[in-house]
């Protein structure tokens, strides 16, 4: 089957919010694919530049596909092969131009913990300095690209942001990073500290503990 043409069933049905019977369009599509694995990039880079149904529907194939590889008996493709390789160099291009709910799917479904790093590592960069902080600890935290990005930059403007959660998750399992995170924001309590100072770095950037503790201030 054509992926396209599958794609195009699928948008049919997406509108009318059959689920049960979209899932099932989608798994029987699956099968008949002579290769999933570049059909799902097929449909995927043809939902590019889409507005409206675009990005979720991306995204729901894209984890249907992922379910629908787990429940199959095939084997699956040899980490380093040649095959494998190509078809993560395309997943990486479909990555830098999709919605943050592809990262989970895609991650999964073309091993990119394994891709080429180089890829991976500039386009967390660029979404950091785009100033898309969140989706850019999430990505790399995903991919497990900390100890290439280290805690600092990336932690710094989420901290601003009071997200302590995000950042907690992001130096999860990597001890020397915890102990990193540690002394910075045991250098925030020290005498003297004023966290205006940090936050003039990210001009552009709403502080929220600013903000906050400029409330408290005037209470």
């Amino acid at each position: 089957q054509d992926p396209l043409l599958l794609l195009q069933a699928l948008q049919t049905l997406w509108s009318t919010r059959e689920r049960q019977q979209l899932r099932e369009e989608a798994w029987r599509g699956f099968a008949a694919l002579d290769d999933p694995l570049a059909g799902l990039l097929d449909m995927l880079e043809s939902c590019r530049g889409q507005r409206g149904e675009g990005p979720s529907l991306a995204a729901w194939i894209s984890h249907q596909l992922q379910c629908w590889l787990q429940a199959q008996p095939r084997p699956s493709l040899a980490q380093h092969s040649l095959r494998l390789k190509q078809l993560q160099a395309r997943a990486v291009r479909v990555l830098t131009e999709s919605p943050p709910s592809l990262v989970a799917p895609l991650a999964s479904i073309f091993q990119l913990q394994d891709a080429d790093r180089s890829c991976l590592l500039a386009h967390v960069h660029r979404l950091h300095h785009e100033g898309r902080f969140r989706e850019a600890a999430t990505l790399g935290a995903t991919l497990k690209l900390q100890s290439e990005l280290g805690v600092e930059k990336m932690s710094v403007p989420l901290l601003l942001q009071d997200k302590v959660a995000l950042v907690e998750r992001y130096v999860a399992g990597f001890p020397d990073l915890q102990r990193r995170l540690l002394v910075l924001m045991d250098s925030w309590c020290q005498p003297g500290f004023d966290i205006k100072d940090v936050a003039s770095f990210w001009k552009h950037l709403v502080c929220d503990v600013c903000q906050q503790l400029q409330r408290k201030g005037s209470t």
